[in-house]
Parts: C-alpha cells; sequence; structure tokens
C-alpha cells in the first residue's frame, strides 16, 4: 500500500459521510467559515513576518562548537517520533541561520533569479457562492487528518513539516463552501496537492537563469559544493559541469576535497570523461588555495564557471567547519549548493538543519530522487531550511540532473 492509500480510503469513506459538512447559513457553517477566514489571516501575518529567531552575525563568520550528534537514531517506531518531537521542540528553541535580508539572495549577498514554477492550486470547480455546503470539521475529519499525519511521518517527512502541512490543511478546509455536487474526496486532494507544495515554496529560484544573470554580471561564477560525508557531492559536481558545459560555458572543476586521496583521482577522472579542465593538487592540500588557483585559472583562460568541490564535513567537527569557511571567505561564492541524499531520509533532513545552524546555503541538490518513493526528506528539507531543492539526481548518468520540480515531485507521491 502506497503513501496516502490509507488516507484516500478514510476520505471516499467520508464521501458517504455527511457529519463534517453543513448547511450553508447555519450556524455552524458561519462558525466554521469564521475560522477559516481568521486561520487564513493567522498565515498570511506569518508569511510577511520574520522566522524564527535570525542570528545577525555572518553566516559563514562565525558559530558554535557545541553540537550534538544526529545520527543517533531511535531502534524503534514510538521512540522515533518522540525523538522527533524532543528535536522539534529544541530546534525552534535555538537560532537557525537563515537569509538576512531577501531569501531571494545568496549566501553572499547576491540576487538569485526567481523561478516562475506555480505554487498555486484551484480549487475553484469545487467552491460555490450560494446553495451548497460548507465543511464544517469534527471527529470524522480529525480522524482522516491523523491518519494522514501517520502517512506523512512513516514517510519520514519531518515532523514540523507533518504538523504545518495538517494545520496548512486543515485552515484551507474549514469553512471551505463547496457544491453539493462536488465529490468530496476530489476536493481533500487537491486541497492536500497545495498543502504539499506549500511546504516547497520557499525561496525557490531558478538553476540556470540565476547562472545566466551572475554571467551578464561578468565572469567566473564560483559554485560551491558543501554537504556531509558520501551524499554524492563530487558525483553532482561533475554532473553541473556536464550540464553547464552542455549549455556552453568553460567549465573548471576545482578539487577541494583534499582530505581525501581518492576524492581528488574521482573528481579528476570525471574531469577526464567530460573533457573539462580539473585544479587538483596533493592529499593534504589547502583547500582554500586549490579554490583560488581554479577561479585565477578561470579568469586567465576565459572560462565561465568554476565549481568548487569541497570534502565531506560531519557539521559537529569544527576543525573541518573552519577549513570550510577559509575557502569561503577567500573565494566568496556565487552560490553555495548542499548536497543531500534523498534515500537518507530524516537523516538527511537533520544533517540539512544542522548544517544550516553552522553555515547556510543558497539551495540543496537532492541526489537519488527518482529511487525515493516517499518523498518526505524532499519536502521537508525546504520546510525547515527555508531553502529550497533546486537540483535532483534522478541517475547514475552525468545527464540524470535536472532542475528540482516541486510539482513533479507532488505527483510521484500522489500518482
Amino acid at each position: 500500500m502506497g503513501l496516502f492509500d490509507r488516507f484516500r480510503k478514510k476520505v471516499k469513506q467520508a464521501d458517504e459521510d455527511t457529519s463534517f459538512m453543513t448547511e450553508e447559513g447555519s450556524e455552524l457553517a458561519e462558525k466554521a467559515i469564521a475560522e477559516r477566514e481568521a486561520a487564513l489571516r493567522s498565515m498570511s501575518e506569518e508569511d510577511k513576518a520574520p522566522e524564527g529567531k535570525i542570528e545577525n552575525d555572518s553566516e559563514w563568520d562565525d558559530f558554535e562548537d557545541d553540537i550534538t550528534d544526529p545520527f543517533a537514531t531511535p531502534t524503534n517506531s514510538k521512540e522515533r517520533k518522540r525523538a522527533a518531537r524532543e528535536q522539534a521542540t529544541k530546534s525552534s528553541q535555538e537560532p537557525l541561520k537563515r537569509p538576512k535580508t531577501n531569501p531571494m539572495d545568496s549566501t553572499t549577498g547576491r540576487r538569485l533569479a526567481e523561478s516562475d514554477v506555480s505554487f498555486e492550486i484551484d480549487l475553484s470547480e469545487f467552491q460555490t457562492n450560494i446553495g451548497g455546503m460548507v465543511i464544517s470539521g469534527g471527529p470524522v475529519l480529525d480522524e482522516i487528518l491523523e491518519e494522514l499525519e501517520d502517512e506523512l511521518l512513516s514517510s519520514d517527512m519531518g515532523h514540523d513539516a507533518a504538523s504545518e502541512l495538517i494545520t496548512n490543511l486543515r485552515a484551507h478546509l474549514i469553512g471551505s463552501r463547496v457544491s453539493r455536487k462536488a465529490p468530496l474526496s476530489e476536493v481533500v486532494e487537491r486541497s492536500l496537492r497545495g498543502a504539499l507544495l506549500s511546504l516547497l515554496k520557499a525561496g525557490y529560484w531558478d538553476f540556470d537563469r540565476t547562472i545566466r544573470s551572475f554571467l551578464s554580471e561578468g565572469a567566473p561564477v564560483v559554485i560551491m559544493m558543501v554537504g556531509v560525508n558520501g551524499t554524492g557531492k563530487t558525483t553532482t559536481s561533475a554532473k553541473i559541469a556536464k550540464r553547464l558545459d552542455d549549455q556552453g560555458y568553460g567549465v573548471v572543476l576545482a578539487a577541494a576535497d583534499t582530505f581525501r586521496a581518492g576524492a581528488i583521482d574521482q573528481l579528476a577522472a570525471h574531469a577526464d570523461r567530460l573533457g573539462i579542465r580539473c585544479i587538483k593538487s596533493q592529499r593534504g592540500g589547502d583547500s582554500a588555495a586549490v579554490a583560488r588557483d581554479a577561479i585565477e585559472s578561470a579568469k586567465a583562460r576565459g572560462d565561465e564557471v568554476v565549481i568548487i568541490d569541497t570534502s565531506g564535513r560531519m557539521q559537529n567537527k569544527s576543525n573541518l567547519m573552519d577549513e570550510l569557511q577559509k575557502v569561503h571567505r577567500v573565494t566568496k561564492p556565487h552560490l553555495v549548493i548542499f548536497v543531500a541524499d534523498a534515500l537518507a531520509g530524516n537523516d538527511a533532513v537533520t544533517q540539512a538543519i544542522e548544517f544550516q545552524r553552522r553555515l547556510t546555503f543558497d539551495g540543496a541538490a537532492l541526489c537519488k530522487l527518482d529511487t525515493d518513493a516517499r518523498g518526505g526528506a524532499a519536502l521537508s528539507i525546504s520546510h525547515a531550511t527555508g531553502r529550497p531543492i533546486i537540483l535532483a539526481g534522478t541517475g547514475q548518468g552525468y545527464d540524470d540532473l535536472e532542475p528540482f520540480d516541486p510539482n513533479w515531485l507532488v505527483d510521484q507521491l500522489l500518482s
């Protein structure tokens, strides 16, 4: 049984049960409508207000060393849910590094090119101004939404994201006027689609358009790849290089992962296969110096893009994070992209949150998205960090990297 199947079954059963519907004009209907208006107004005000506790210090200039290990995972379902709630409470009390100005600005203050992807869901075909029914809520709807929340948590969605989705869905459903002929299951599923998309819409920008915009201001454009160990950062760097090379740009790869000799060799091998230059040093070299040399080499030869492949960092290792800071300080990259593994599930979300608590990024590249049937990580990363997923790995080949399409992901989850 796939994701949302039990939820759909509950909703279809409710089609025959009108206990959470009430006649237009009734006292219960007026109460539900007023509740909906208040909830939507509150959500709108929250969107306009500054998010949470935002630190005023430079995201890449200082951080604290006391970071707990996010990979000590509980062993059973009950413990995992309890741990998720405790982590959500703890996270809400700690400052999370966010963009200090416009969410469409990069970590170095450059303007990102906004995407034209649509997040709006049209429910007009089901709605009516007069003569319809009003969704009033009640125990049946509560049971349906509780079933949905359980499915979301089982899909590797973070507790905060699941709770916000349920709140969003409830706010849009209760008080809605719908035609008597409207199938309730279709109304709820269309609303669910909108709620899922709402988790992915924060600061959504277009990768290709942003690169073109930066190039209009002068070359080379510098892209810094970051993330924890083993997420596919080097392969993703090569895929991005291939994508930009296909678009006619001169690309230079910088093997700034000097911690592992194998990483240098791996990136160099990718570069050879792609016919792209790779700037490297011996194992143990200065990562910032390698990155700087790559930029200088690109300037000298007229190349347009430099992609810096940094070493994987466990975000609780201060000395390694210091090195990343130095690379960022020396290169002042146009973009910082966090690479995550979709199959890591909730671990990928925790990694993104904790990494951003130390060093901010502009967007995420999510690997192995084609093999992740549950999709909770993709939904939660955007919601938890306020930064979008902008690239999706969909296979092993160099061409298997695409701009992330939130509508595609939602289609997959609901299909």
